[in-house]
């Protein structure tokens, strides 16, 4: 894999935009499908605890470390391989190509925080949604659901929200 996406790197890009836009299209579609690898291999690497064994204190501190991810990328590959770990249909559209990254991103979005039972239903009407909806649909749906769902943790994160809101000096 390595070799095969050094190689397409260092390739010139095509002189027809159409060639490029067409390859684009392939592209993404390959990107995603390794996004949806990685946060699987990152969840079975968390769960086995394996970074810790090799001397980091958690997974996100070992993708940053050892694998040059930024902050915000460990902590979206975590929030995703933990999500998609209780989103079983999502896991599996995801993997086979019939969502899309930002599909993806937007149920785990709405999931995250709310009861097993709550992710279970919330998963199916989700995915009924992300047959004829785009991702921003699909967010404010998800936000509506979880304030359906968990009226409390809705309060909470709108607390946060608001004191984000400040910048303290000191």
């Amino acid at each position: 894999m390595r070799e095969s996406a050094l190689a397409l790197a260092l390739t010139p890009v095509p002189d027809a935009p159409e060639e490029c836009l067409t390859q684009l299209e392939e592209l993404i579609f390959a990107r995603d499908r390794l996004e949806a690898a990685i946060a699987v291999r990152a969840q079975r690497v968390h769960a086995a605890g394996a970074a810790r064994e090799r001397g980091h204190a958690s997974t996100r501190t070992w993708l940053r470390s050892v694998c040059g991810t930024s902050r915000r990328v460990a902590n979206r590959v975590m929030g995703l391989s933990m999500e998609l770990e209780r989103l079983p249909q999502v896991k599996a559209g995801y993997a086979a190509g019939s969502l899309s990254e930002a599909v993806v991103t937007a149920i785990c979005a709405a999931t995250a925080g709310l009861s097993d039972a709550d992710t279970a239903n919330a998963e199916t009407i989700l995915l009924e949604l992300a047959e004829a909806a785009g991702p921003e649909e699909i967010a404010k749906a998800g936000r509506y659901l979880r304030a359906v769902l968990d009226p409390d943790g809705v309060i909470k994160e709108a607390d946060a929200d608001h004191d984000a809101r400040f910048l303290l000096v000191r």
